[in-house]
């Protein structure tokens, strides 16, 4: 029998999302250095620099990102930015469910979701957020030195490390649900093929994938 499948993700929506997982494993790893003790010997000498070089350049990548997705395609990427600002009943229904779906299988208490679900919804307002706050910060601690005061720099230093433990914690949330639970499976090799099966869509986007029909 023949599966058939939807199109859920655009090739520019996936490669802007490719870059930013890249970049912001570059950017968290790299970032590590400075504060775990086991890890100090790759921020000093040669490999200090070699990592701060490489710190720099996951930054552009970083920044670069969502300009793909914004060029490529528009209209999906403001849909997109309003959805993770945008909640409504089917999202308290599934935060309320959340636990027993994902821990016990309990499919019959989860609300039919959308193109995203209220955690994608909160994970990508938390990167949208965070990315905010790392350009900004990011470009202070990188050129502001000697140019802004001496609080503005340290708070940026701290706004900067903030955003990364907020971003980091949804980071591994993220990899966790799509990489490990054989629930949502489908959720990653869709960033690889663009297609999820109509089934998938059903069970876990039952609203965006009757929009989709219409």
């Amino acid at each position: 029998m023949e599966c058939r499948v939807v199109e859920r993700f655009t090739a520019s929506e996936r490669l802007a999302h490719w870059l930013h997982f890249l970049a912001f494993a570059v950017l968290l790893s790299t970032g590590l250095f400075l504060y775990a003790p086991f890890m100090s010997a790759f921020g000093i000498g040669q490999a200090g620099e070699a990592s701060r070089l490489a710190h720099r350049v996951a930054a552009v990548v970083f920044m670069i990102a969502p300009l793909i997705y914004l060029i490529g395609s528009p209209r999906d990427f403001f849909a997109s930015l309003r959805a993770a600002f945008s909640y409504g009943e089917d999202d308290l229904g599934w935060l309320r469910n959340a636990w027993g779906y994902y821990t016990h299988g309990r499919k019959g208490t989860m609300p039919s979701q959308g193109k995203y679900n209220a955690g994608q919804k909160l994970n990508a307002l938390t990167q949208i957020v965070g990315f905010i706050i790392f350009v900004l910060t990011g470009l202070i601690m990188w050129f502001g030195r000697g140019v802004v005061s001496v609080d503005v720099f340290r708070w940026s230093v701290v706004m900067h490390d903030l955003a990364m433990i907020a971003t980091a914690v949804w980071f591994w949330a993220h990899l966790y649900l799509v990489w490990i639970h054989p629930i949502q499976r489908e959720s990653i090799t869709a960033m690889f093929s663009g297609s999820v099966t109509e089934e998938f869509a059903s069970e876990h986007h039952g609203k965006w994938l009757k929009e989709m029909r219409k």
